[in-house]
Parts: C-alpha cells; sequence; structure tokens
C-alpha cells in the first residue's frame, strides 16, 4: 500500500482534469504535502470527495497556490482526525470566496495551522470553522494572513486553546513561540471588527 503522495502533481499547472484520481486507493497513505502545489488550473476537488484519508497525518501545502480553486465543498466527507499539520493547506487558493466544506472536519489532533489560509484573497468569511477544536493547537502564525477580503471573523469566537497541552507537547529545541498567533491576521484590510477573539 502506498503511504506517501507529496509532491505527485507539484506545478503541473496546465492539469485541469483529475478524473481518473477518484479510483486512486488513499486508504493507508499518512503524507499528501504538496500534492497538488501550483496546480492553477484545478477549479474543482469534485474526484476526491470519496477519497479515504483517515490515516493521514499531514496534509501539508497539499492545495497551495491553486488559485484557480473556486470550490471545496467536496472534501466536506473527509475523514482529517489524525491530521496533525495543516500548514499552508489552502495557502495562495485566491479563488476561494468561502471554505464550505471544511465544517465538519475533526481537527483536534492538529497542532500545525500556520498558513493555512494565508493569501485566500477572495475568502469574505470563515464561519464554516465555528465548531472546529483547535485545543491541541500551538501554531497559528499567519493562518489569514493577506486574506484581504476578509470582513468576518464571528466563526472563531467559540475556539478555546488549552495551554497546558501545548506546554506539555511543544518539544524542547522547538523553532517557534509557545501559543503563537503571530500575524495571524495580518494585512486582513477589510477587517474591522475583531470583538469575536476578545475572550481569547
Amino acid at each position: 500500500d502506498l503511504t506517501c503522495f507529496d509532491y505527485m502533481f507539484s506545478e503541473c499547472t496546465k492539469l485541469t482534469n483529475i478524473d481518473g484520481l477518484k479510483y486512486l486507493d488513499t486508504k493507508s497513505c499518512q503524507n499528501f504535502t504538496f500534492m497538488f502545489y501550483k496546480c492553477i488550473g484545478l477549479k474543482s476537488l469534485k474526484f476526491l470527495k470519496n477519497w479515504d484519508v483517515s490515516n493521514a497525518t499531514d496534509f501539508s501545502s497539499m492545495f497551495s497556490e491553486c488559485s484557480g480553486l473556486t470550490d471545496i465543498k467536496d472534501l466536506e466527507n473527509w475523514n482529517v482526525s489524525k491530521g496533525t499539520t495543516f500548514s499552508s493547506m489552502f495557502h495562495g487558493c485566491k479563488g476561494l470566496k468561502d471554505i464550505n466544506g471544511l465544517e465538519k472536519w475533526n481537527v483536534s489532533n492538529c497542532s500545525y495551522f500556520t498558513h493555512m489560509f494565508s493569501r485566500c484573497s477572495s475568502l469574505k468569511n470563515i464561519k464554516p470553522l465555528e465548531k472546529w477544536n483547535v485545543s491541541n493547537g500551538y501554531n497559528f502564525s499567519y493562518m489569514f494572513y493577506d486574506c484581504s477580503s476578509l470582513m468576518d471573523i464571528n466563526g472563531l469566537e467559540n475556539w478555546h486553546f488549552t495551554n497546558d497541552i501545548r506546554f506539555q507537547k511543544a518539544p524542547a529545541s522547538c523553532d517557534f513561540r509557545i501559543n503563537d498567533f503571530s500575524y495571524m491576521f495580518a494585512n486582513c484590510f477589510a477587517l474591522t471588527d475583531i470583538s469575536p477573539i476578545k475572550c481569547w
């Protein structure tokens, strides 16, 4: 069984049809990093909707720089419960106006959310994330960096962070700051109200 699909279609800039991938056996895969990096021709992920990603731990940069992508709702049934890293997963997806489809994702094991939606410059709200359990996360830096159209962060008002868990998990040689929220909303020029996160 294949356990790694990293960089498989990286920088296939003219790739538009991934119909054949709906038959790909992904149940043993643990690593999807950069799998579709810079596949700027992709507009939909409908052929991936039945993928079994239940054993994957690393989704970093999987769809990074897929600037033509306009819809990710077909990922709604993905079981990402073992995922520990979602860094830059949708970074630079400039065509995404919403992130509907992520509402039911179980991200409770994730530690790294850094750059996950950075430079999604058309994204207007992040309501689908309101029920996410991010209590095990300790790096949220640049998560929404340069989301210049983002106007509403009400979906984050119920997020809770468990400091003691972070300190237990953080390696002694870590190169990041514990509770790292640096640049999380930097360059979100349309954002006028941050009251939803006043109790963080």
